[in-house]
């Protein structure tokens, strides 16, 4: 069945799709214009905001200088204090002003370099404390002596007299452009704190019901289609909903019924052939293929899909190459008949070269009536017009000027949400949207960024580093804006965490950031942004930022920001050291985007010694087996991601020369035998990453001094405790500051339980843990020394051992495997906010406190516990008499048992 052709309506007026050329053009246009605007809006302010705080730190206050460094560094002070105050005025003018705009660019390369240099200040005043403090650092020690102190400082005061010499001489400057003095952001509505986030996660999408049951219905009719793969797109201008639609309809129950198979793939610029099959193999068997000759995946595709009937979709194509969609189509044409290809796009020429059996399907902007009760949704207190007529006839107007958008109206809806006067409402209709034009949806989204405190435009400019429709972890790059320095806690008690949290949340709930995944807690754990978002922060962030790759090899001297992707040779092709810009901050150089090879540690070394400004290296998933020693060059890095490369069986001493090293990933060295000698002396990590170690056997002792640890994935226990440089649990006791999820491996049972300490781990006290694990050793073993060591076990020491293992009631989820007592303690009835237990391996267990009024208590896994007859001993006569109430397992939802062969029943003692 053919479709008649449909034009893209916008409120009544014919609007045609461009070519991609066209787009492109357009963009490049907009660049033209907004460039110069760049991600310095906002940075300059917050950057010359740390400076001041950081000349008056005590590190630096505490620190004996020389008299002459001490005032020159008061004089620095003055100087940024003076820029500092005209540079939000500044930022506003450079729009009007050329020249305003060329002054700004010279003060943002030196307000960096002061930043750097600082930084390198503050760092050698750490590394001097620590040499203090630890008398027995003797590699400290020969450090140090290569640099004598009194030399240092008098090189410092050189460096930061003709760096404050500089920036005087561009300050004095500002005269010439009468910039007035403003402190502080002024016209800029922050979300309060308090504030509910209601992001989307929508079960439905107002005004496309009657668009998806076209789809659908043309997905499923076989009526007059004679090719077995029926190809459909969807086209439309950016903003519209496309791929939101299409997920509606992936998700379907019909279309899950109809289909065999259905494999998503987000293709965007990139359209190579052969990653494409990868994607989609990948997606058909939620696995990475092994192989990446061309040959192998061409014959497991075929195998995968042949004969099936497949919906395929492909989310934001671009490619207009007749010769490379042709070779993709012949490799899916084997699906069984009735096989369907769904395609997005906002070109009307892919369109057309696309489309097989049907036409192209142009989705329309949303009504006058469906744009008014989309926008009233999100501006307006629980979506209900206000009283005042006055801002609801505005707000329509507003509403008329997003042209049926979905994108622009939520987006403006979001901002117009935090202004309450109606002459707010007026203005920005008045003076902000009178130069928008329809076809063209970025502008409109501008307005919002225009509106961004400063600390969100440059969190927000920061996210183009990553590639289109890439999952940002939420965990993740929370730590990538605390290394560049984005945080700005309002008092000394705040979590900066906690509030990149709330930055993160407040982008979402702005509609930034979009398509929230959440985990079984109702956490937030991930996020993406629209692809037009995604042009917006690259356009704020200039040349701050920038990817390499096969086609662009190339560094601007003002870049900041790195990420290379499918460039192996890159480091051989372009030696490291002639890169005009050595001050990058950030360089991420993951595995996960394409099949790389293995980093010689030649490319460590260049890494290491050319990129001494780094606060962000990540090298995940690089085959590495080496870590060079002279990774402790990079004294400003504060965030070093090393995980999943599992070569790796030991990390250079040096690192403990990283003092401001914030953040650790390790997770999946396998091969790893021992965290770095002295790792207890970097002060300021907070997150250690240490899960799927496999190698690692113990802890290092003196862990309990990084006082300020929030993440430890893994606390391996050690199977013999005489060694001093081995770390017990009580290493544990005042790291109260932990949190997320905490797993204790190696707990030991035997004739020696009752010498540990258990208790000294002080889990009751950590009550920001939400996961923990208590994993006993001895899992796997069949030797005759387990056996002999499992007749040793006595119960009660067992059980007291366990009972030193109580966490604190905020705890979620608890996992035991492996115990081998008889019973677990009381304290598990008392954990009133659990919502997941699992018992697995426990196969000594007979019985359980009373669990059924856990009121929160979700799901339970009862596995391998081959002794246990009762689930409960019936020791509590309020769980007999609370069956048939409704405080009987008030939450659970689900309860497995699996090889509990002598399970008898529920309760030990009948009941009449």
């Amino acid at each position: 069945m053919l479709v008649t052709a449909r034009v893209l309506y916008i409120q009544s007026q014919h609007i045609l799709l461009p070519s991609l050329k066209q787009l492109k053009s357009r963009f490049q246009q907009y660049s033209l214009i907004t460039n110069h605007q760049e991600m310095a809006e906002g940075v300059l302010f917050d950057i010359a905001a740390r400076i001041i705080e950081s000349l008056g730190s005590l590190a630096l206050k505490q620190t004996r200088l020389l008299c002459g460094v001490t005032d020159e560094l008061d004089k620095l002070k003055n100087t940024v204090s003076t820029v500092k105050a005209v540079l939000l005025d500044a930022e506003e003018k450079r729009l009007v002003n050329n020249q305003v705009r060329d002054w700004l660019e010279k003060l943002k390369d030196v307000v960096y370099d002061a930043d750097d240099l600082l930084d390198g200040f503050s760092t050698e005043c750490l590394l001097r404390e620590m040499m203090t403090q630890d008398k027995m650092a003797k590699k400290v020690r020969i450090f140090f002596s290569k640099s004598n102190p009194l030399v240092y400082d008098l090189k410092m005061g050189h460096e930061i007299k003709a760096i404050r010499q500089k920036l005087e001489d561009i300050a004095n400057d500002r005269t010439k452009f009468q910039l007035e003095e403003r402190p502080e952001e002024i016209g800029v509505r922050a979300r309060k704190r308090d504030d509910t986030h209601s992001f989307v996660l929508e079960a439905e999408v107002i005004g496309r019901e009657d668009a998806k049951k076209e789809i659908i219905n043309l997905l499923l009719s076989n009526s007059n289609v004679k090719e077995n793969v029926g190809i459909l797109p969807i086209t439309g201008i950016g903003g519209l909903g496309k791929t939101t639609l299409a997920q509606f309809i992936f998700n379907d129950l019909k279309v899950r019924e109809h289909f065999q198979l259905k494999m998503w793939v987000c293709v965007s610029d990139n359209f190579d052939v052969r990653k494409l099959v990868e994607k989609i193999l990948e997606s058909a068997t939620k696995e990475k293929p092994n192989s990446v000759e061309m040959d192998t995946l061409v014959y497991t595709l075929r195998k995968e899909i042949g004969g099936k009937k497949f919906l395929l979709v492909l989310d934001d194509v671009w490619n207009e190459e007749v010769g490379k969609w042709d070779e993709l189509k012949k490799l899916l044409m084997s699906g069984a008949s009735g096989s369907r290809i769904l395609i997005t796009t906002r070109s009307a020429k892919v369109a057309r070269i696309t489309q097989i059996i049907f036409e192209p399907y142009s989705l329309q902007g949303l009504d006058r009536e469906k744009s008014w009760s989309l926008f009233k949704q999100v501006a307006f207190e629980n979506g209900q017009e206000p009283k005042n007529s006055s801002i609801v006839a505005t707000g329509k107007e507003i509403v008329e000027k997003c042209y049926g958008v979905p994108l622009a109206i939520k987006t403006i809806g979001r901002l117009l949400s935090l202004e309450n006067s109606e002459a707010g409402w007026v203005s920005f209709k008045n003076n902000k949207l009178q130069k928008i034009k329809e076809d063209d949806i970025l502008p409109t989204l501008k307005l919002s960024y225009d509106q961004l405190p400063s600390h969100l435009k440059q969190c927000f400019a920061y996210c183009s580093i990553f590639p289109k429709d890439y999952v940002m972890e939420k965990s993740k790059l929370i730590n990538l804006w605390i290394a560049q320095g984005f945080i700005k806690p309002s008092n000394q008690n705040e979590c900066l965490e906690d509030v990149g949290h709330e930055y993160f949340m407040d982008l979402l709930w702005r509609s930034f950031f979009q398509e929230a995944e959440m985990d079984d807690l109702g956490n937030v754990i991930t996020s993406k942004m629209h692809d037009l978002m995604h042009d917006l922060a690259t356009l704020m962030a200039g040349s701050l930022i920038t990817t390499i790759d096969c086609k662009k090899k190339n560094i601007s001297k003002k870049t900041r920001h790195v990420l290379l992707v499918d460039n192996n040779d890159f480091f051989s092709e372009i030696p490291t050291s002639s890169f005009k810009a050595s001050r990058i901050r950030t360089l991420l150089c993951p595995g996960e985007f394409e099949n790389l090879q293995e980093y010689p540690g030649t490319s460590c070394e260049a890494i290491f010694s050319n990129l001494k400004f780094l606060r962000v290296l990540v090298l995940h998933g690089r085959d590495l087996n080496l870590i060079p020693s002279s990774i402790c060059k990079l004294k400003h890095l504060r965030d070093l991601d090393l995980s999943w490369n599992d070569k790796i069986k030991k990390l250079p001493d040096s690192m403990s020369r990283l003092q401001n090293l914030y953040s650790l990933r390790l997770s999946g060295c396998s091969s790893l035998e021992e965290l770095p000698r002295g790792i207890t002396k970097l002060v300021n990590l907070r997150h250690l990453y240490n899960d799927e170690c496999d190698s690692l056997t113990y802890m290092p002792r003196g862990l309990g001094q990084l006082k300020n640890l929030q993440t430890l994935s893994t606390f391996h226990f050690p199977s013999d405790s005489t060694p001093e440089d081995i770390g017990q649990l009580s290493e544990l006791n005042t790291l109260n500051s932990l949190r997320g999820e905490f797993n204790i491996l190696g707990l030991r049972h035997g004739e020696d339980v009752a010498l540990l300490d258990y208790k000294g781990a002080n889990l009751k006290e950590k009550q920001h843990l939400q996961v923990l694990a208590l994993i006993w050793s001895g899992e796997n073993e069949e030797n005759e020394e387990s056996e002999e060591n499992e007749e040793n076990v006595n119960a009660r020491d067992e059980n007291m051992a366990l009972e030193g293992l109580e966490p604190h009631p905020n705890l979620k989820k608890l996992y035991i495997c492996d115990y081998k007592g008889v019973r677990v303690p009381m304290w598990l009835s008392s954990l009133t906010n659990l919502v997941d237990l699992k018992i697995i391996g426990c196969w000594k267990l007979k019985y359980l406190p009373p669990l059924s009024r856990l009121p929160s208590l979700k799901s339970i896994l009862l596995y391998n516990l081959f002794e246990i007859e009762y689930v409960s001993d019936c020791s509590d006569n309020n769980e007999l008499s609370s069956f048939s109430s409704s405080a009987f397992f008030p939450s659970l939802e689900e309860i497995a048992f699996s090889f509990c062969s002598n399970l008898k029943g529920w309760w030990r003692r009948s009941f009449l």
